[in-house]
């Protein structure tokens, strides 16, 4: 991978400024859902996320631009930086998502959302991934702009393209009482809904793979916002526990010379 060069002002400041970047976010996906699988981009690293639900992720990724660190580079200046790119830049934020959860009459969520709306950078839009990159492809982007792309089908209930998990309903309405101890979800059930989570990570990571070869002049962060537990500690889903599953997730970092 290359590296990005500053000019003398951005040195004095301390700040790196280029701003042709795309974040691409597979809301909750855990990073062993993304190893493995037969995508262009290959393997992920592992990164540590600070939280381990979406609305929190919010903050943390278009506040203070404090994204998910790889694990083996935790110092990186690139990943630790605290700078709001919403305050500092005036240029385009384009907010994308299909999250099934992030639907405008959440309260929680549509406050948050508001917020952003508030810096008159944000376009939301509710679809599907093929959907969100035909818009995006449509984009009038300029020189210079922030691009998130934030995808729901690896959340649950890992609804994807044409795909309806048919069993979500019923095991959804047990999870409650599996998170407080009972014992009415099966390994098998849950290894069930761990594949459904990969098989979302694999058509996400393959519609996307175009859209970012024709960006090839763009820093790329592929990244998760939280991860998911899948019956570690007896728990199922996130924002329930602080086990690494809920805050391991997978990241590809392609950065370019400028």
């Amino acid at each position: 991978m290359g590296t990005i060069k500053k000019n003398s002002k951005e040195q004095e400041i301390g700040l790196v400024v280029r701003m042709k970047r795309i974040l691409i976010v597979m809301d909750s996906c855990r990073y062993d859902s993304a190893v493995g699988l037969d995508t262009p981009f290959g393997e992920p690293d592992p990164a540590h996320t600070d939280t381990n639900h979406t609305i929190t992720a919010f903050i943390d990724f278009f506040c203070v631009n404090k994204l998910p660190r790889p694990i083996d580079d935790y110092i990186n200046p690139t990943f630790l930086r605290e700078f709001n790119y919403i305050e500092n830049l005036k240029t385009p934020v384009y907010f994308i998502s299909d999250n099934p959860h992030l639907h405008p009459v959440n309260t929680h969520v549509k406050g948050m959302l508001n917020l952003f709306n508030e810096y008159k950078v944000t376009n939301k839009y509710f679809h599907g991934c093929k959907e969100i990159i035909d818009m995006a492809n449509e984009l009038d982007l300029g020189d210079d702009y922030y691009l998130v792309l934030w995808f729901g089908e690896t959340h649950q209930p890992y609804h994807y393209g044409d795909h309806v998990n048919l069993k979500w309903k019923s095991f959804a309405n047990r999870v409650v009482k599996y998170n407080r101890g009972a014992d009415n979800i099966t390994d098998k059930e849950m290894d069930e809904m761990h594949n459904k989570q990969r098989e979302a990570c694999k058509f996400i990571l393959n519609n996307v793979w175009k859209f970012v070869e024709e960006h090839s002049d763009a820093e790329v962060i592929i990244t998760a916002d939280h991860g998911e537990s899948l019956g570690e500690n007896h728990r199922y889903g996130h924002g329930c526990d602080v086990h690494p599953a809920q805050f391991t997730v997978p990241i590809w970092h392609r950065k370019v010379n400028k």
